[in-house]
Parts: C-alpha cells; structure tokens; sequence
C-alpha cells in the first residue's frame, strides 16, 4: 500500500510531512505578471 498524501491543488504526490509549492509557485507567477503590465 502505498504511503503518500495528495495535494488537494496541484494533485501531487508527497512524502509525508512534505509540503507542496504549489501555491507560492502560483503566487509568484502572478507577481511576475504583474510586475511585467507595471513596466510595459
């Protein structure tokens, strides 16, 4: 049986106690995006 948790977001497989970046990766993207429309 195999022993790993799901994130609910992204869908990845983790270790347990391992997080998932996921979100934080999103977030910066969005940052990223919106630094880029500022500077254009």
């Amino acid at each position: 049986m195999p022993y790993y948790i799901i994130c609910p977001h992204c869908g990845s497989h983790l270790d347990p106690g391992e997080r998932c970046d996921c979100q934080e990766k999103e977030q910066q993207e969005t940052a990223d995006e919106t630094k880029e429309d500022k500077s254009a």
